[in-house]
């Protein structure tokens, strides 16, 4: 049985999508399973065992599927991925297809695409059945595709593993330290999901001064500016810089004991790591997060929260009213 699935990005959701492919082995254990791709997702899939194949949706990607498929699970909101899956000879699809050039999708995956950016009653309504829903995202695709709820999946590889050893001696981290990540920016296209620089330099001094804990500070090349910022501030903080790959990213989160995260690519890495996670939410549903008995989510007070915004003008807005002292107090209950 061949089974293609199509879900290109964001990363992290991609990653978040790795829960099913577990089930479906179970399901189908003579199956062969390939995943569609984009560039930038392919690192966070090629160790899965799991998967039997990884292309990368690209010119050519049309011409390397040309066999039929007896299922095809199409997961994403991009128009020419959504494409690729309707022109692919298959027995059965389960998620979106396009009709002319109207983006459709099948009964059984209405409980996800009806929430999304092609659901079928508009955004307003979209944004509000997040709000409404209480499903963590596992249950949700588990459910459309018929098999048992799963954990995501990442793999690291020695180079990686090597990598983070060699980080750690560098910075005298040892096995026995209490290590927390500290992971609170979420890039520059969600401006709201992320938590005040003061306040994460304050949860850090705190980690490091009551807990006697070895603070690392995460980012990519859009948080330097900000990750300078907090290391003036958070006096011993570690910063994990931030130029590293894909996997060495996620090679030097595998270090910490705790990781405390704004929802982003660092959150769901820490999931799939099996890592204790504290979730930061103020903009985006908490309810979709499964952090599997190991975490714990910290959701703003303010009633406006998952409205799905990626900028407010509110003072203080959601995320302001996350307090450090909250955070510490989760931590300890963690460790």
């Amino acid at each position: 049985m061949r089974i293609l699935i199509i879900k290109l990005a964001a990363i992290g959701d991609v990653l978040r999508t790795t829960s099913i492919v577990k089930g479906l082995k179970n399901k189908y254990p003579e199956s062969e399973i390939l995943w569609v791709t984009a560039k930038e997702s392919y690192d966070i899939l090629k160790n899965n065992e799991y998967i039997d194949r990884i292309i990368i949706l690209d010119k050519e990607a049309k011409n390397k599927l040309e066999e039929e498929f007896e299922l095809v699970i199409s997961l994403d909101d991009d128009f020419e991925a959504i494409k690729l899956a309707s022109s692919i000879k298959k027995k059965k699809l389960m998620g979106a297809y396009t009709e002319g050039n109207e983006i459709k999708y099948t009964d059984s995956s209405a409980a996800w695409f009806d929430m999304g950016l092609s659901s079928k009653f508009g955004k307003k309504r979209a944004d509000e059945l997040k709000k409404e829903n209480k499903k963590t995202y596992q249950q949700i695709i588990s459910e459309i595709v018929g098999v048992k709820e799963s954990e995501p999946i990442l793999t690291l590889e020695e180079r990686e593993i090597g990598f983070a050893k060699d980080f750690a001696e560098r910075k005298s981290i040892n096995e026995n330290d209490l290590v927390i990540g500290l992971n609170t920016s979420a890039g520059k296209r969600w401006q709201l999901k992320k938590w005040d620089i003061k306040k994460t330099a304050e949860l850090a001094n705190k980690l490091i001064e009551e807990l006697n804990a070895k603070v690392i500070l995460f980012g990519g090349p859009e948080e330097r500016e900000r990750n300078d910022k907090i290391k003036k501030l958070a006096n011993g903080i570690i910063g994990a810089g931030c130029d590293n790959s894909l996997l060495e990213f996620a090679s030097l989160i595998n270090l910490c004991s705790i990781l405390v995260t704004s929802d982003s690519l660092a959150m769901h890495i820490g999931i799939a790591l099996k890592k204790k996670v504290i979730a930061l939410f103020g903009p985006t549903s908490s309810s979709e997060i499964e952090l599997f008995g190991r975490g714990k989510k910290i959701i703003s007070n303010l009633e406006c929260v998952c409205c799905y915004k990626k900028t407010c003008d509110k003072k203080p807005n959601c995320m302001d009213m996350i307090i450090a002292e909250q955070v510490f107090n989760a931590v300890k209950e963690l460790i």
